[in-house]
C-alpha cells in the first residue's frame, strides 16, 4: 500500500498532473526538459545576482518566483481579477508554490511562459511591459481560443488559481457578499 497522500484541493490543483498525463508528457517532451533547464538556469542566475546585491524588502519576502515571474503574475492577476494585487494574490501564490511539488512548480512556470511567448510574438516585449489595452486584447484573444489550444489551457489554469485565491481572501469574500455574520454549527463528534 502506498503512503503517498495527495491533496487535490487549493488554487494550484489545476497545475498538478496524474501519472498517465505525466507519462504522456515524458513520452512527448524533450521541450519540457529544455524549458526546465533554462528556467532552472534563470532561477540560479537570479539567486546569484540577488546574493551579490542587497535585495529590496519586497523581493526578500518572495520564496519561489523571481522578479520577472512575480511581476508577470502580478500583472496577469490584476488583469484577470481586478483587486488581486491589493489582496496580495501574487504573494500568496508565490508562498504556495514554494511548498508545492517540482512538477506543479514547472507547470505553473510553463503557464507563465506561455503568456510571455504570446506577448513577445504579438508586441515584441514581455507581458509585464504591455499596456493595459494590449494585455486586455491578448487575454480576449487567448480566452476565445478552443479548449485544445496550447495557450488556452495555461490561461484557464492561471485564471482559476488567481480567482480561487482572490475569492478566498477577505476582499474577495466581501465582494461576494460575506459580511462576517454567518456562524456554522460545530461539527458532530465522531
Amino acid at each position: 500500500m502506498s503512503n503517498d497522500v495527495r491533496d487535490d484541493s487549493g488554487p494550484l490543483r489545476h497545475f498538478r498532473i496524474g501519472r498517465r498525463a505525466m507519462l504522456q508528457s515524458l513520452a512527448t517532451g524533450v521541450g519540457a526538459a529544455v524549458f526546465a533547464s533554462s528556467a532552472s538556469a534563470a532561477h540560479v542566475h537570479h539567486a546569484a545576482a540577488a546574493a551579490a546585491q542587497p535585495a529590496e524588502a519586497a523581493a526578500s519576502t518572495r520564496q519561489f518566483l523571481d522578479d520577472h515571474a512575480f511581476d508577470t503574475l502580478s500583472s496577469l492577476s490584476e488583469q484577470i481579477v481586478p483587486g488581486s494585487r491589493a489582496a496580495q494574490v501574487p504573494e500568496f501564490l508565490d508562498r504556495l508554490l514554494a511548498v508545492e511539488t517540482t512538477d506543479t512548480q514547472k507547470r505553473f512556470m510553463q503557464a507563465l511562459g506561455s503568456f510571455e511567448r504570446e506577448a513577445r510574438e504579438a508586441h515584441g516585449k514581455p507581458w509585464k511591459s504591455l499596456s493595459a489595452e494590449q494585455a486586455a486584447a491578448l487575454l480576449t484573444i487567448i480566452s476565445a481560443r478552443p479548449d485544445g489550444d496550447e495557450t488556452r489551457g495555461p490561461f484557464d489554469r492561471i485564471k482559476r488559481a488567481v480567482a480561487e485565491t482572490y475569492y478566498s481572501s477577505e476582499a474577495g469574500m466581501k465582494e461576494l457578499g460575506f459580511n462576517g455574520n454567518i456562524a456554522f454549527t460545530p461539527p458532530a463528534v465522531c
